[in-house]
């Protein structure tokens, strides 16, 4: 009997047990579902920054692309301009060679000269032509039959030409060479101070004072014996009241002439009008050899102005040989016949100053008076 309860009971609790697993396989239970938008919302993200990034290269890889184009636009046409001027020049350079030649040569030449615009053209719409090809295609750079240009970097470097746009003969090629052959020429001081000489010359007639008196430094420093350029640039000194600069640059002419008349002239006005009567003298108390009537007349003037009858007198005599019929220089050689007390002399040299041309209706009446004078302290009638 207890036997049967046990094995009762185990039957019992064995369906008790199988109707709790059913249970548990039939009880709800919360689903372990995924995260589907945190899942899908990255790759969403994830795949506008792939496409954002992609738009960023394809924008900056147009932009360029653009940029490039019209670098290679501009270079193209740069390159046209410059090579169509080189054509032009070589053009004008065969063009005055050809006229140059005789008739059998000139044949060729023209010729010759056709077939560079031919070529200028041909050269002109093949540069045209790549580059609207380049702005088609994505290569770094293109080509021209002569220039080359580089678009990677922005740097057009044209190649160096190995052969000659227009053929020509020998003898072209000799005469071209000699008109176009350069040399170094050394000029010559005498050049030198001519060119220096024309700048003074064009500077003076836009009253450049300065820009003057630098040139004619220039004339002297290549040849100091130019004594009118001398003169001139002493004459801007003085006017600028630089008399000592002035008289020093007319000194050291005399020193590199002695004989120079007109160098000691200059000075001696110079000095003149400093009222320096006595240093104006001693520079014209040499008599240079030829000596001028205004080099003899100023003398004779200072001379007699300073009471150095000898000098005066001298230079008065000289003046009479030189020119005789001359009234000035018998009434200045009778003043000082006079001043020696020399009557008789001087009674002559008045009377034939008196009959000579050349003096003043003043200088005349003095004369006159002068002569009744010494005719009565002679007794002359």
């Amino acid at each position: 009997m207890e036997s049967f309860v046990s094995v009762t009971n185990k039957a019992l609790l064995n369906i008790t047990r199988q109707d709790e697993n059913k249970e548990k396989q039939h009880s709800l239970s919360p689903a372990d579902i995924p995260n589907v938008e945190s899942k899908y919302k990255a790759s969403f993200f994830f795949a506008i920054g792939v496409l954002s990034s992609l738009s960023l290269i394809g924008w900056s890889t147009l932009s360029e692309s653009t940029e490039q184009n019209v670098d290679l636009k501009k270079s193209a046409h740069t390159q046209q301009q410059a090579l169509t001027t080189e054509v032009s020049e070589h053009a004008s350079s065969n063009i005055k060679t050809a006229q140059l030649l005789i008739s059998p040569t000139k044949k060729e030449s023209t010729s010759a000269v056709s077939s560079i615009y031919a070529e200028k053209s041909l050269s002109a719409d093949k540069i045209e032509v790549t580059a609207s090809g380049r702005s088609q295609s994505t290569q770094n750079h293109f080509a021209v039959d002569k220039p080359q240009l580089i678009t990677s970097t922005g740097i057009v470097k044209p190649t160096s030409k190995s052969t000659s746009i227009v053929p020509a003969t020998p003898k072209e090629q000799a005469q071209a060479n000699e008109m176009l052959q350069v040399e170094e020429v050394e000029l010559l001081p005498s050049e030198l101070a001519h060119r220096s000489r024309e700048a003074a010359k064009k500077a003076l007639d836009r009253s450049d004072f300065k820009a003057a008196m630098k040139e004619y430094y220039t004339v002297l420093k290549y040849q100091p014996s130019d004594e009118e350029s001398r003169k001139r640039l002493a004459a801007l000194l003085y006017g600028k009241r630089d008399v000592s600069e002035a008289a020093a640059i007319l000194q050291q002419g005399i020193k590199l002439n002695d004989d120079s008349v007109e160098l000691r002239l200059a000075l001696s006005s110079l000095l003149q009008k400093e009222q320096q009567p006595e240093a104006a003298l001693s520079v014209l108390e040499y008599i240079p050899v030829g000596a001028s009537v205004d080099y003899l007349a100023t003398r004779g003037g200072l001379a007699q102005q300073l009471k150095l009858m000898d000098l005066a007198k001298e230079s008065y005599q000289m003046l009479v040989n030189q020119e005789p019929d001359n009234g000035r220089w018998w009434l200045g050689l009778a003043i000082v016949y006079e001043r020696e007390a020399k009557v008789k002399p001087a009674y002559e040299a008045y009377q034939t100053a008196l009959i000579k041309p050349g003096l003043s209706r003043s200088s005349q009446a003095f004369v006159r008076d002068r002569i009744k004078l010494l005719a009565t302290m002679e007794g002359i009638e």
